[in-house]
């Protein structure tokens, strides 16, 4: 089924925390569940991995499994597709900065790290 790729998306980052976890990733790639949780403090666990699995189905992110290590544990990496994306979002946020001042600092600051969320 085709739609709108604005409305697609819309659908894909407009849900809430998509962005940080894909800023989180792309800031500090390779890192497990456990660690960007304890980034992502105010989000529940099972809603991370339920944005993990939204993004890793479309190609944003990609899991890997690191089987060479005791304990086995996951890394998220942002995949090409995902690293546009992230592009983009710094752009956006650049773009809003511009034209709100009362927003100073706001496009050098990792939004899990901003007061907002």
């Amino acid at each position: 089924m085709y739609s709108c790729p604005i409305f697609r998306l819309s659908d894909i980052v407009g849900k809430r925390w998509t962005i940080p976890i894909i800023q989180e990733v792309g800031l500090n790639g390779k890192n497990g569940f456990n660690a960007i949780h304890r980034r992502m403090k105010k989000m529940s666990p099972r809603l991370l991995s339920t944005r993990l699995k939204e993004l890793e189905n479309e190609g944003i992110i990609e899991r890997k499994v690191v089987v060479s290590e005791i304990p086995i544990r996951t890394s998220y990496t942002l995949t090409e597709k995902g690293k546009e994306l992230q592009q983009l979002i710094n752009k956006m946020r650049r773009w809003y900065s511009k034209y709100h001042p009362e927003l100073e600092g706001c496009d050098r600051r990792e939004c899990v790290n901003c007061h907002l969320y």
